[in-house]
């Protein structure tokens, strides 16, 4: 499985980078993950392409629900899931995800993403680490 997160802001934080590295390295066994900075979405999905919001409107799932529908998505034959941090973009979504209905930094919501798209593995695999 291949996953891309964009965002339209550069990465501001040496912790973030920090972070993201580490998940990164993390995941590497499960996932090959990638983060994009770009306003032009569309040159960065297809169609085979499962596109998932951030969105304060979207779906509130809990770590478990969310492992679900990445393993799911697997098994439908998806390999390749694009997450959107941008508010404009609106083409061809999926899936709308709700982190927070709080605003937040966006270099801490990398963070979140990041965590959860791990510990939704981790649970895939039944490894310690989700509770």
């Amino acid at each position: 499985m291949k996953i891309k997160i964009i965002g339209e802001e550069k990465i501001q934080h040496k912790y973030t980078k920090e972070a993201i590295k580490e998940y990164t390295k993390r995941l590497s066994k499960y996932c090959k993950i990638e983060h994009k900075v770009t306003r032009n979405i569309e040159k960065e999905t297809n169609k085979k392409t499962y596109i998932i919001k951030i969105d304060k409107d979207g779906a509130k799932i809990s770590s478990e629900k969310l492992a679900n529908k990445i393993n799911d998505l697997g098994i439908q034959g998806y390999s390749n899931i694009t997450i959107i941090l941008n508010n404009e973009f609106n083409e061809n979504i999926d899936f709308y995800l709700n982190i927070s209905n709080m605003d937040m930094d966006t270099d801490l919501l990398f963070i979140i993403i990041y965590e959860q798209i791990y510990r939704a593995y981790r649970i895939i695999n039944n490894a310690p680490y989700h509770k």
